[in-house]
């Protein structure tokens, strides 16, 4: 059976199951274009950097690095609503870039958010837009907060310039203070002047992360349970530059965003070693950062951070939906 074929038959038989148990059925993935299609952002996002994706309701989460505004975005048509204004998580007058970056949404559709320059990290209820946490690393000031997974009863954090794995726990309503979860010193993470750790996934049985340096495009599994690293053997692939990750089954796919690229990678069942299959570049991709897979596309953020010193930044800021299908063409 082909992918859309089981794509398809999944989603009837959730709709079946929804059905039989009075429980509404999740809307389905918008049909995928032929083509990369752009996303128009609303004004008050300002270079993006992170995305989070609600297969329940088919809505996209991003903010702004600039002021913190939270959007929601409908995967089919396109319309946003704000979440959270801006001015709230990062002060109007602060002069520390960049804030929010990466996102993710917790089994309760809290949406989580690594703070970046500012050390701190985010929760949010999405229906109320309210922050139900907002608390700072220890190493605030000298950490880049810069992507998170939530799995179980825990989210991960990365950290780009501080050698420590971030780990928040989650007590039902009770969210914890951040906590230095794995201290990556003298470990196969080598920290370098420069961009370290940046993107990471979780295995679909929730059992291992999967992060990439970006510094030096290396990828590393981390064992949940004993916290051992083991280097994945990419060949001597060149992902430098890369930041977002997005791991579907074994299918990795990773954002290179000073490569202005997605690389598309197969990785082997026990996460030792990694294949390159493809590399995609587009007309319409702009710095990219971080992707969540929607249906049979990814959708990748356009950050533009390379534009912000001259202020030449094309408006508006936009995502980038990509059918999968393209990624591996030539």
């Amino acid at each position: 059976m082909s992918r859309s074929a089981t794509t398809v038959a999944a989603a009837m038989l959730a709709a079946s199951m929804a059905a039989c148990s009075g429980e509404p059925a999740p809307p389905p993935a918008p049909p995928t274009a032929a083509e990369p299609v752009s996303i128009p952002l609303p004004a008050s996002v300002t270079f993006p950097e992170g995305i989070a994706y609600d297969a329940a309701t088919g809505a996209l989460y991003t903010a702004s690095a600039a002021d913190g505004a939270v959007v929601r975005v409908d995967g089919a048509t396109g319309t946003s609503e704000v979440v959270t204004p801006g001015g709230i998580l990062v002060p109007a007058d602060s002069t520390t870039f960049p804030g929010p970056l990466g996102m993710t949404l917790d089994d309760a559709d809290r949406l989580w958010i690594a703070g970046g320059n500012t050390g701190r990290i985010w929760v949010i209820d999405t229906t109320s837009g309210a922050v139900a946490k907002d608390a700072a690393v220890a190493t605030a000031g000298k950490s880049l907060i810069n992507d998170v997974v939530a799995v179980g009863n825990a989210a991960y954090f990365t950290d780009t310039f501080v050698p420590t794995l971030w780990r928040v726990a989650v007590d039902g309503d009770a969210i914890g203070d951040p906590e230095p979860w794995l201290d990556l010193t003298g470990s196969p993470i080598e920290y370098v002047e420069g961009p370290n750790l940046n993107g990471i996934a979780v295995t679909p049985d929730g059992q291992t992360l999967i992060v990439v340096h970006m510094g030096k495009g290396l990828l590393f599994a981390i064992d949940i349970a004993t916290k051992a690293i083991t280097p994945i053997d990419t060949a001597g692939a060149d992902l430098t530059g890369a930041d977002g990750l997005v791991l579907d089954g074994n299918t990795l796919y990773v954002v290179r965003q000073t490569a202005v690229e997605i690389a598309t990678l197969e990785l082997s069942a026990d996460r030792s070693t990694g294949t390159v299959l493809s590399r995609f570049e587009h007309g319409g991709l702009a710095w990219p950062a971080t992707a969540v897979k929607v249906g049979e596309d990814l959708v990748v953020v356009n950050t533009q951070f390379n534009t912000r010193g001259d202020d030449s930044a094309t408006l508006p800021f936009t995502l980038l939906r990509v059918p999968v299908a393209r990624l591996g063409e030539p």
